[in-house]
């Protein structure tokens, strides 16, 4: 079920170019040349947001991606669940996922660019 959403996402994302997805903490990282601008956990699609699609998003009713420590709740600003009526809308879809993707690429720590710690 999860891998046909993901595979329904990479379907609605393909005029951004060659969009991949990857596994990882459970979930899926969807990337744009290397950069990841969007995740897929526990069924649910969330992008990067900038601060005017974090603003938007949030007048759509979405909400930070969180999960559950030890020490209680833990919400990620930098990723927000895509609202349901983008789903539905491709074009506009694909609009948010262009400016998650350059906020991304804008705000990413390439690889290459980390001092080596060895």
């Amino acid at each position: 079920m999860a891998d046909q959403f993901v595979s329904h996402i990479l379907d609605l994302l393909f005029d951004l170019g060659e969009v991949e997805s990857t596994r990882f903490f459970g979930g899926t990282a969807i990337k744009l040349g290397g950069v990841q601008f969007a995740m897929v956990m526990r069924g649910v699609l969330y992008f990067v947001v900038d601060e005017p699609l974090r603003e938007r998003f949030l007048k759509m009713g979405s909400q930070p991606f969180s999960y559950q420590t030890k020490n209680g709740q833990k919400a990620i600003q930098r990723y927000y669940s895509v609202p349901e009526e983008l789903l539905e809308a491709p074009q506009q879809l694909c609009a948010a996922a262009n400016s998650a993707f350059a906020h991304a690429l804008a705000t990413s720590k390439r690889p290459g660019r980390r001092p080596n710690h060895h």
